[in-house]
């Protein structure tokens, strides 16, 4: 991830070259059609919107697997409160609030508890999972109310709203990360929390933020996902969470912490619905997609060892030849 990090423009050739590519071929020729890209840029908002609430999860040395539970369960959540005749911003921000409450729990057993990222947000995610499946006995919703569909499908000026929404919440990351102190303290709780400690910097606090903002991004998503989709199911965000991780690790977010930027987390998730559409041109299987990103994913992360092993191997060679001249 550090390579990444330090050649920026890497992300974007690689972008580039997958497109080029894998378009180039007779049998996905229609990828570079404008209205298929407008379609990609659309289908990847979800993902890199529920990415960049854990790309800071992993800047602070954890990882947030909730999300896939609550992109379903606040998806089926929109269902019911339709079906009870809810109107569409008010079920919107009681979804929202959900997923910021649930990100709290997580962020509470990690805070106060010290229970590992891990093992309170797989905890979490399962809760919010079988919540999920409670709902409609298992059932999904669907036929949802043309003002909501608009969200995740209508377009303003020819772009689709969901690419307007993904910009937005890039922003925030961006703004919480660079613009804000907070972004410092996320940033040095991830490089070394000790420094903060002694600082008097309340870290808990900082815990408790990420993982809320997380689990707001990834309600978010699952909101968005179901407008798109026009129907909620209760396991509707489980290739999500996968594809989120990693847009963030293709991003450049360094999963040892401490390091990343937020803005190329979209990129990340640009690359991984280029690439998911392109297999769906293919008429490849779902199945066989997963297994596509997971190479993906291991490749990327091989490939950053591998060049941070170098390095660290170049910089042991000059130290002697430095202390040589000291002396």
């Amino acid at each position: 991830m550090e390579f990444f990090r330090k050649n920026k423009k890497t992300l974007l050739i690689a972008l580039i070259g997958i497109v080029l590519f894998l378009a180039g071929g007779s049998c996905v020729h229609n990828f570079l059609t404008p209205g298929n890209l407008l379609n990609v840029l659309r289908q990847s908002a979800p993902i890199a919107i529920a990415a960049v609430g854990i790309s800071q999860v992993i800047v602070i040395k954890g990882i947030d697997l909730s999300v896939g539970g609550i992109i379903s369960f606040c998806g089926m959540l929109i269902g019911i409160l339709f079906q009870n005749g809810v109107s569409i911003p008010v079920a919107i921000g009681v979804a929202m609030l959900t997923g910021v409450l649930f990100g709290l729990l997580s962020g509470s057993l990690v805070a106060y508890l010290n229970v590992p990222p891990f093992v309170s947000t797989l905890v979490v995610g399962q809760i919010m999972q079988g919540a999920a499946y409670l709902f409609n006995n298992g059932n999904s919703f669907g036929s949802f109310p043309d003002g909501f569909k608009f969200i995740g499908n209508g377009k303003l000026l020819g772009v689709p709203v969901s690419v307007y929404l993904m910009v937005l919440f890039v922003a925030i990351g961006v703004i919480i990360t660079t613009k804000l102190p907070i972004g410092t303290h996320i940033y040095g709780l991830g490089g070394n929390e000790q420094v903060l400690v002694n600082a008097g910097i309340r870290t808990d606090t900082i815990k408790l933020f990420v993982f809320m903002f997380s689990g707001f991004c990834a309600a978010a998503a699952g909101v968005l996902l179901a407008a798109q989709l026009n129907s909620a199911y209760p396991a509707q965000g489980d290739n999500y969470q996968t594809d989120a991780i990693a847009a963030c690790v293709i991003g450049g977010i360094n999963m040892a912490g401490g390091e990343g930027k937020v803005l190329f987390t979209m990129v990340g998730a640009l690359i991984i619905g280029s690439v998911r559409n392109i297999l769906n041109l293919l008429h490849v299987s779902v199945y066989f997609q997963n297994i596509i990103v997971g190479v993906i994913i291991i490749a990327v992360v091989a490939f950053s060892m591998i060049m941070k092993a170098r390095r660290e191997e170049k910089t042991a060679q000059f130290k002697p030849a430095e202390e040589m001249k000291k002396n």
